[in-house]
């Protein structure tokens, strides 16, 4: 039996290349592929897909997931690859699992899965159990933050999915229901939290405003990427889509040299196609991130914070496609 990770693992690779086999796919082991390094490549029916094997004695995470998905995404422009597959030897959280169903064509076969599709071949069976108890026992997913973040999460989703439902809430309202959230959210790399601040000619209001904490690589990323040291926010609880005025208005509290380059512009619905281009200009032009979170994209992430994984994921997705969908 094998006694230390690196054998753990050889032993593992071994046993789900032997299983794709007996499923009847052709297998090619360490293969390197437009410039990428992946554990097999699997092929039958003409179809190839990349496999990769991660080993944990804890779940799987959302940003571990993530990553291997954008680090194989670049296969999907080599033709013929398809559909790569996640082979953990171990669990995976309900985050990570959500997350890669969200991207089609992903497949993740977590522990149990393998042994059902093993279970036909008796031996191969009982040597992937074999493997699984020499990693040691399975520790439950614990939350760090324990149940009273979990109810936090489930009261301030429902407070928001009523909201774009049904309305309800007073601007003032809306905009402590926002504040309650990013600060539930992010504490404590987002600090300092300063309601309804005012610019020094008094002309100006916006909703609040927060620090960044060094220290986490995310925030310490859109720090250096947009040269902040602040994230605005503003809130608008209207009953339809936020158009481009609001964006052109929120622009103006936005200033490259006092280090004020990012605005979260959080409404109730979904942000019209006339806002997002306004806000694809202000990011082309100036250099100004306004990025158009609603309340549904909230949601989101307060359902991966309740399950003790980072909402940061969530946000960096979606600054990502914001970039890369900016027009010349």
């Amino acid at each position: 039996m094998p006694t230390n990770a690196r054998e753990r693992y050889s032993v593992a690779a071994v046993l789900v290349a032997e299983l794709f086999m007996r499923m009847g796919y052709r297998v090619r082991r360490e293969v390197r592929v437009s410039g990428l390094s992946v554990d097999m490549i699997v092929e039958r029916d003409g179809l190839k897909s990349p496999v990769e094997i991660k080993m944990r004695t804890t779940a799987l995470s959302l940003r571990e997931i993530s990553e291997i998905i954008v680090r194989l995404s670049v296969l999907g422009h080599d033709g013929g690859y398809v559909a790569p597959i996640i082979c953990v030897i171990g669990s995976v959280s309900p985050a990570a699992r959500d997350y890669a169903k969200e991207h089609a064509g992903i497949r993740v076969w977590d522990f149990d899965e393998l042994r059902d599709r093993a279970r036909p071949y008796d031996d191969l069976y009982e040597r992937l159990g074999n493997i699984r108890q020499s990693a040691g026992p399975n520790p439950k997913e614990k939350r760090a933050r324990g149940e009273e973040d979990v109810k936090e999460a489930s009261v301030l989703i429902d407070k928001l999915v009523s909201h774009e439902s049904h309305g309800g809430l007073s601007a003032q309202e809306y905009e402590r229901l926002c504040l309650e959230v990013i600060a539930f959210l992010f504490d404590p790399h987002l600090y300092g939290f300063e309601k309804q601040s005012e610019t020094s000619d008094g002309a100006n209001r916006y909703d609040f405003i927060c620090r960044i904490k060094p220290g986490d690589p995310f925030w310490d990323a859109v720090r250096m990427d947009f040269k902040t040291r602040s994230i605005l926010f503003e809130c608008k609880n209207y009953s339809d889509p936020i158009t481009a005025d609001q964006i052109y208005s929120t622009e103006r509290y936005l200033f490259s040299r006092a280090l004020r380059t990012v605005c979260f512009l959080i409404s109730r619905l979904n942000s019209s196609d006339g806002a997002k281009r306004a806000a694809q200009g202000a990011m082309r032009e100036s250099g100004k991130l306004i990025l158009l979170v609603c309340n549904a994209d909230l949601v989101r992430m307060l359902k991966v914070k309740a399950q003790n994984e980072s909402p940061t994921t969530i946000l960096d997705e979606m600054i990502w496609d914001f970039i890369i969908r900016l027009p010349r």
